[in-house]
């Protein structure tokens, strides 16, 4: 008979039907491979691509049903949807409370910088100020003489004023720089303890994540359809259905064109003028002022929010550990449907209309 590939893509199950006649196994005409194991083997090194363009992806992680068997205790369906339940939420709890470290450690990172800069500033206007000082008491020197012959007290009453009121702003500027050294100081402190428990965190991420979707693909095997799953992990979704064969249900989307929202090199000003007047969920991707990095442009509630894409040596993504997508493509398709909100309180939107994607269609 035939059987079921279940694989895990851009948050999503996607059931893919391996087809068996006269003793050869495939996903479509015509069937090329000996058994399972080796259709297995080879789309392991293969992309899926060359069938449908859109599953740009390899067989790389087996989920062992021993693996399974040792995480899943419960007996029944609802009992383990129940749990699944429990460790979505938990997964989303500690999602959020990364979230928000994440948020805290940009800012001080940021901060941080900023107070560099200024500390540099400092430096530079100490020293132009000292110089002007050492100017000043040289030629202080020469004319508080000649005033003193002359028998001139104002005059050298207003130079001696003058020297000392350049000397207390020295001594202001060298006050104002120790005490934002003082913070510096605090605030490095402050982002190598986010930092730690940002480190901290992430393996309680990974094992909850690890463990909810071994609980998701325990209940696929047993043939749970999505829209039940959705119900579980507080989805809405009320046209959701199971993908078999090589058909995806986002095959329509604009969004495969990556014309339609990759618009290279335009700063933020162009970008916002783009997408000025557009609907909520309006989007473009641009090159970033950060370097190796690109910057997704989205309308929010009227107004045109950036954040940042990351380019990491696992892959494309907005923070850490979320960095692990293939492609921006597989970004976009992905961040379509599940909002940004979960790594940004202000971003409640999805990637749903490409800014382009009514001209182009």
């Amino acid at each position: 008979g035939d059987y079921t590939l279940t694989l895990r893509k851009g948050g999503n199950n996607k059931l893919i039907k391996i087809f068996h006649r006269d003793g050869k196994y495939g996903f479509s005409d015509p069937l090329t491979f000996g058994s399972v194991v080796e259709l297995i083997n080879h789309y392991r090194n293969e992309s899926l691509a060359q069938y449908n363009p859109k599953l740009d992806v390899k067989l790389l992680y087996p989920v062992s049903k021993h693996q399974q068997d040792q995480v899943v205790k419960e007996d029944n369906i609802e009992a383990v949807g129940r749990k699944l339940c429990e460790y979505h939420q938990q997964y989303q709890e500690k999602n959020k409370e990364y979230d928000r470290l994440y948020e805290e450690y940009t800012r001080t990172s940021q901060e941080i910088q900023m107070k560099r800069t200024a500390i540099e500033a400092f430096n530079e206007t100490i020293k132009i100020f000292e110089e002007q000082c050492q100017t000043q008491e040289r030629y202080s020197k020469e004319y508080i003489e000649k005033f003193r012959r002359e028998g001139n007290d104002k005059e050298i009453q207003r130079i001696m004023g003058n020297y000392e009121k350049l000397k207390s702003r020295i001594s202001e500027i060298v006050d104002s720089k120790r005490r934002l050294e003082e913070d510096l100081k605090k605030q490095a402190a402050d982002y190598r303890e986010i930092d730690k428990r940002m480190n901290s965190i992430k393996p309680d991420l990974i094992q909850l994540r690890k463990t909810r979707d071994q609980y998701l693909m325990w209940l696929t095997q047993k043939g749970v359809r999505q829209k039940k799953l959705n119900e579980w992990l507080g989805i809405k979704n009320e046209n959701t259905e199971d993908q078999y064969s090589m058909v995806d249900d986002d095959e329509d989307l604009p969004h495969h064109d990556e014309r339609s929202w990759k618009l290279g090199n335009i700063n933020r000003l162009q970008a916002e003028a783009l997408l000025q007047g557009k609907r909520d969920g309006t989007f473009l991707v641009r090159d970033s002022s950060k370097a190796g990095c690109y910057a997704c442009s989205v309308v929010v509630e009227g107004e045109v929010k950036h954040c940042v894409i990351n380019k990491t040596g696992t892959g494309f993504g907005f923070a850490e550990p979320y960095n692990l997508y293939g492609s921006l493509k597989e970004l976009v398709l992905h961040y379509q449907h599940t909002s940004l909100v979960q790594h940004n309180d202000s971003l409640n939107v999805t990637l749903a209309f490409p800014v382009y994607s009514q001209q182009r269609r």
